[in-house]
Formats: structure tokens, sequence, C-alpha cells
């Protein structure tokens, strides 16, 4: 493969999904890179409205249809394709894709937009659900997953055997005794907290936690963070 300088950003927005790929560097390589990197996140990605970001890259309608594929094969709804180079928004277009933003006030060269919104050039915030919190009032038994673009509050416990994928904090009103992710898009500011904390596992962004095997005494209310680099748990302050 070329050296595609970049790697891809994947972040939340109000419509979904932003993702970023690098504008330099063949197609074949971008399908590959992207190919890669949304399979191994398809089981939280998956669902997803996205918005593509591709920078100065050139793309044609056939590049847009390949591109509309790779999303389709991972669950993921390709609407807009955000671009520099006139030709590839022209693409996007013609095969009824969105070329900015909702709300946005200026297009991608910085030309004041009116007020009057085409809709095949843009989506309505309103056709697209927010991504907000997830609150559940129940206890999370083995075998249950929720993966959640936003944040998690659960009233109850999460057992031994589920587990909780989210992209903002996980806020436990119970005991935590499965696996946990916070921050899984890469925010290092997300926390966990827990009444009491027993976890299998715990995940902020990319640091990883395994709980100690001796089995502690009362327990108190805690917060997960990453702090120096390093996940640590200390007292949660309700």
């Amino acid at each position: 493969m070329d050296q595609v300088a970049s790697q891809i950003g994947i972040k939340g927005i109000r419509e979904g999904l932003l993702i970023s790929v690098p504008d330099r560097g063949s197609f074949a390589d971008l399908v590959a890179l992207l190919t890669v990197e949304l399979a191994q996140k398809q089981a939280f990605l998956q669902g997803s409205q996205v918005a593509l970001q591709i920078g100065y890259r050139k793309l044609d309608k056939e590049h847009v249809r390949q591109l509309q594929a790779v999303f389709e094969q991972n669950q993921l709804a390709l609407w807009a394709i955000l671009a520099e180079d006139p030709s590839a928004r022209e693409a996007a277009r013609e095969l009824s894709l969105a070329t900015r933003l909702s709300g946005s006030q200026t297009d991608l060269n910085g030309n004041f937009l009116s007020p009057v919104v085409e809709p095949e050039t843009a989506v309505s915030a309103s056709s697209i659900p927010p991504q907000g919190g997830l609150i559940l009032k129940e206890t999370l038994r083995s075998g249950r997953s929720i993966y959640h673009e936003g944040h998690v509050v659960v009233i109850g416990d999460v057992n031994p055997g589920a587990e909780i994928v989210a992209s903002g904090d996980v806020i436990v009103w119970g005991r935590l005794r499965g696996l946990v992710h916070a921050g899984a898009l890469g925010d290092e500011t997300a926390v966990i907290c827990a009444l009491e904390l027993n976890p299998t596992q715990l995940r902020i962004a990319d640091q990883i936690a395994i709980s100690p095997e001796e089995k502690r005494g009362r327990a108190i209310p805690e917060q997960v963070a990453i702090r120096n680099g390093q996940i640590v748990a200390e007292m949660w302050q309700k």
C-alpha cells in the first residue's frame, strides 16, 4: 500500500459521525484503509449516518459509488461528502449526497450561503436524529451489549458478561461488574462512574485497565478517568 500519511479520524457530530480521510495516496489505498478501519469498529459504529471529509482528493461518480458500498457493507449510511474539489462535490450531488453539514453559513470555499437550502445539497438537522444520552433503568445481565454514540447512564447493575461501549461517559447507579469502554471514539476526557466498582475490564479511549484480583472491603462510589496517561480510580464525588 502507498504511504497514506494520516490516519482516519472519526468523531461524533450532531448528524451522526464525521469521518476524515487522507487526501493523498491512491483511491485503492483509501478504500483498503477505510475497509480495515470500519471492520475493526463495526460493532460500535454500525447503524450510524456518516459525513465523509476528503479534503482536496478528487473523486468521480464511480469512486463515490464504491465508497457508498464500503459503508453499506459495514451497516453505515453515507449521507454527505465534504470536499474542497468542485468536481468531487458535483459527483456527490449527482448521487443525491449532501456537500455540507446542515446549519453551515458558508460553502467550502468560504462563500456566504443563502438561507434557502436546496434539498439535494444539504440535509436538514430535523431529518437526522441527534446523538445524546441514553438512560437505561434496568440491570444489564450476562450477554447484553450496549453500543451508543453519546453518554450512557444505567440505573441498575452491570453484571459480569455484560458490556457497554459509549463515545462519551458511562455512569452506573449500581454495581459495575462487567466490561465498560467509555470515550470509544478516542475521547480521553471521558469518565466511568459507579456506586460499586468491580469490573472485568475498563477502557477509556485506547487505555485499558483490569480489575485487581484481591477483594475490596466496603464498596465506595468511584470514578475512573485518565490521569497522566493512565487509568486511575478515585472517590466519586456525587
